[in-house]
């Protein structure tokens, strides 16, 4: 048994952790299994035929087999001053000291006095043997052997006989029940036992202390995960304000960014169109790389503003009946002049039949293929092809939901399957060197992923490398509602290293 009995507190450890098992004085019921532990108390008892009851040191019974003195201990009981005696004797074999006094003797037998064995009479002539149990110097309780009946017991005691109204033939009858043994077989009776339950407590307590100590192991584990936990919760909180601050400095420089560069492309133009007077041609040729230059400027500050508004949230989508093949056509109608400008042909393939509606963000829409068509037009060599291809409102398997699919198609140079995923995160390109030959901050695809994705849809690709490129958008005919019950488009996944395609 372990003997320290410190308080776990003391030891500089925090009040909220659990005292541990080393640290604290075993009790006797720690270190057994009671339910083997009383099978084998009643196979003593009935092998010798006599009581053993095993107490703690808080009096608490763990074993109590009662062996042929019931009967002549009820009847003694039953008379007012045989209880009173009866009481008093109980009580000095239960709760008195384990030690040679108040009328203890040391008990006779073989290796009874290594035991700390005792001799109690009891007033009816029946006697109890009391053998303490220690384990590491430390007492855990007591075992009681009896009551028996001492072998040279001949005739009741005064202390019984004096009782008023006790039949001492009816006595006789009920004490030839109890078992009759010499003192000295008892003792080695009581001494075999206590081996046994010596060799059990030294089990019990590894087993106990294992299982503790696992047990203290995984408490302390989980105190450390939680621990964890709470410090990550606190560094999520902090990177979600940072997220939020840094959406809405780049919301705030966006917009101011554009009212002065819309400035600069409205006189550029007019400097263009000679309402300022004539240009050479060398100066026309100046202010229209200006005017061609801001408005990429001023299309890369929208797409900035647009993510800034969609990861902190505030991008709603308003809904409405919607002509999706209007919606294309006039999405060709913007890019039409840079696929012009690099000799790119642009195919369009509706169906023939008028289509019905769908419930969806139009502006929202005509971004989401104007994206997608001005990423097919700049990867795609001068004498290539880029096709917009509207099925009809048909069951779409990606969405269990009626719906349509629209896809771009490319003759460019392709992507490869490894940056499939990749290309939709935002600020990832997929050449991400400072002299890669195609321009853009990675922000156009991530967009279009955010307002499929909030319309309820599903955006996918397809590429062999060095052969084309097809991205396919599935949108129902009527979006689900979110959670608060409006629309919004979902936050893009950011790259974890920077880089996109768009």
């Amino acid at each position: 048994m372990n003997g320290a009995s410190g308080n776990g507190a003391s030891d500089g450890v925090g009040a909220s952790r659990r005292e541990s098992v080393l640290q604290r004085r075993l009790s006797l019921a720690d270190m057994l299994d009671l339910p083997s532990f009383v099978e084998v108390v009643r196979s003593f008892s009935e092998l010798y035929r006599v009581g053993i009851k095993v107490m703690d040191t808080a009096g608490d019974k763990l074993a109590d087999v009662k062996v042929g003195h019931g009967d002549f201990c009820s009847y003694v009981f039953g008379f007012p001053e045989g209880r009173s005696r009866c009481t008093a004797t109980v009580a000095r074999v239960k709760d008195g000291p384990v030690a040679l006094v108040q009328g203890a003797r040391p008990a006779r037998g073989d290796g009874s006095e290594a035991a700390g064995i005792i001799a109690l009479p009891c007033f009816t002539g029946l006697r109890y043997l009391v053998m303490p149990v220690r384990w590491e110097g430390d007492e855990l309780g007591r075992v009681i052997l009896g009551p028996f009946t001492p072998e040279e017991l001949a005739d009741f005691p005064p202390s019984l006989t004096d009782i008023s109204g006790v039949d001492l033939s009816r006595a006789h009858e009920l004490v030839a029940r109890v078992r009759r043994v010499p003192e000295r077989t008892a003792a080695q009776v009581l001494v075999h036992f206590g081996q046994v339950l010596a060799a059990l407590v030294a089990s019990g307590q590894r087993a106990f202390l294992a299982t503790q100590l696992h047990i203290e192991a995984m408490l302390e584990t989980h105190r450390d995960l939680e621990a964890n936990n709470a410090r990550l919760a606190q560094a999520n909180t902090r990177l979600k304000e940072l997220d939020r601050l840094k959406s809405t400095f780049l919301g705030t420089v966006s917009h101011e960014l554009r009212t002065p560069l819309a400035s600069i492309i409205g006189y550029s133009e007019m400097l263009a169109e000679g309402l300022a007077g004539a240009l050479n041609p060398e100066q026309l040729l100046y202010v229209r790389t200006i005017v061609e230059k801001g408005e990429s400027l001023l299309n890369l500050i929208s797409s900035i503003l647009d993510l800034s508004q969609i990861e902190a949230g505030r991008l709603r989508l308003v809904m409405g009946p919607v002509d999706l093949g209007s919606v294309i056509q006039t999405a060709v109608s913007s890019v039409a002049p840079q696929a012009q400008r690099k000799g790119v042909e642009l195919e369009v393939r509706l169906p023939p039949l008028p289509q019905p509606r769908l419930a969806a963000d139009a502006d929202k829409l005509r971004q989401v293929v104007v994206n997608l068509l001005a990423n097919a037009v700049k990867f795609t060599s001068s004498g290539g092809r880029v096709s917009v291809v509207m099925s009809e409102a048909t069951a779409q398997k990606e969405l269990a939901a009626p719906g349509y699919r629209v896809s771009v198609e490319d003759t460019g140079m392709g992507i490869r399957e490894d940056q499939f995923e990749n290309i939709f995160q935002s600020f990832y390109q997929v050449d991400g060197s400072s002299t890669r030959e195609h321009g853009g901050a990675g922000l156009g695809l991530a967009i279009v992923k955010s307002l499929v994705e909030g319309h309820g849809g599903r955006v996918s690709v397809e590429s062999e490398f060095g052969r084309g490129s097809r991205f396919t958008v599935v949108l129902p005919l009527q979006p689900p509602l979110s959670e608060h019950g409006g629309f919004s488009a979902l936050a893009p996944t950011p790259s974890p290293s920077g880089h996109d395609r768009f």
